[in-house]
């Protein structure tokens, strides 16, 4: 029977294929670790990847979506802001009204209840021009109307949407059925052009002199009104709007974690597998070490000559 020293080169070829391909997996296992992704090419999971990529689109419409939504949450809350100011004023010109009215007020207190008034109607007229990054919080105008169409879903057109009307303070304030056209709103000169263009308004006032009109308790009780039904609809509108980005803030949560789900690596599996593959190629390298020392120990034996008996 032929006796066999040393192991085949063919033994020796296979432990180095065997080393060769634990390498390769040890180290996209530790790419895996260290980028935080299963997927690293479309080669380890072409559908898992293709389905990732619509989710990032959806999450990316989504987020989009969510911060129009906000910023349209930011203009409400800006009109909010601008009515409650001028509902303020409102009930403050209806108490000046009150001090100037009294019989025991003297007539130099009535001349400065008269300016206080006047000015609390140029604060009206300027909170009419207040805008938000360039967009007027109160306007109809054609030009430069602050209506617009809020979309809350990733479908667009097709989807839901919200309507921000436009909420005009100067109508409000204005006394339409007068001919004259008075109006709470006032310049510093005294009068302001009502919307549309009809006319030149005459400013209201707290006393009947100079041509303007005195302003009576129950007209400022209706502005107040007014005030009250433009806020109702901003409130409204900021109501929908606070609803929808609840939803498009927990439908961001869900894609994300989706997206997760498929993209992300599990650490601690990943780490084991690592730790299994640095083994089996630790074990490879000695095997093919091995396998090479005893093929050079046949070699060495046959540079010997030999020895006779």
């Amino acid at each position: 029977m032929a006796l066999t020293l040393g192991t085949s080169s063919a033994a020796s070829f296979r432990n180095m294929q065997y080393l060769s391909q634990t390498k390769s997996l040890m180290d996209k296992s530790l790419q895996r670790i260290s980028s935080g992704k299963r997927i690293l090419s479309a080669g380890d999971d072409p559908g898992g990847l293709a389905f990732s990529m619509r989710l990032q689109n959806e999450l990316t419409i989504n987020n989009a979506v969510q911060s129009a939504v906000e910023n349209a949450k930011s203009f409400t809350e800006m009109q909010d802001s601008a009515l409650k100011s001028a509902g303020d004023i409102l009930l403050e010109m209806q108490s000046l009204q009150t001090k100037h009215r009294d019989s025991m007020t003297s007539n130099t207190d009535k001349a400065i209840y008269a300016g206080q008034f006047r000015d609390l109607q140029v604060q009206l007229g300027g909170l009419r021009s207040e805008k938000l990054s360039g967009v007027s919080l109160f306007s109809s105008s054609s030009t430069h109307k602050s209506a617009s169409t809020i979309y809350t879903s990733a479908q667009g057109a097709s989807g839901s949407s919200i309507t921000l009307g436009n909420l005009d303070l100067a109508r409000g304030l204005s006394i339409s059925a007068d001919a004259a056209k008075r109006t709470f709103l006032a310049t510093s000169a005294g009068t302001v052009n009502v919307f549309g263009g009809v006319g030149t308004g005459v400013a209201l006032s707290i006393k009947s002199t100079n041509g303007d009109h005195m302003i009576s308790m129950a007209t400022i009780s209706n502005g107040i009104d007014q005030i009250a039904s433009l806020r109702a609809q901003s409130g409204g509108k900021a109501s929908s709007l606070g609803f929808a980005s609840e939803y498009l803030a927990t439908k961001s949560i869900g894609l994300q974690s989706a997206h997760s789900r498929i993209m992300d690596a599990d650490f601690a599996e990943e780490t084991l597998n690592y730790s299994k593959y640095s083994l089996q190629y630790q074990a490879g390298a000695a095997a093919l070490a091995q396998s090479n020392l005893s093929m050079q120990v046949v070699l060495d034996l046959l540079k010997f000559p030999s020895i006779r008996s």
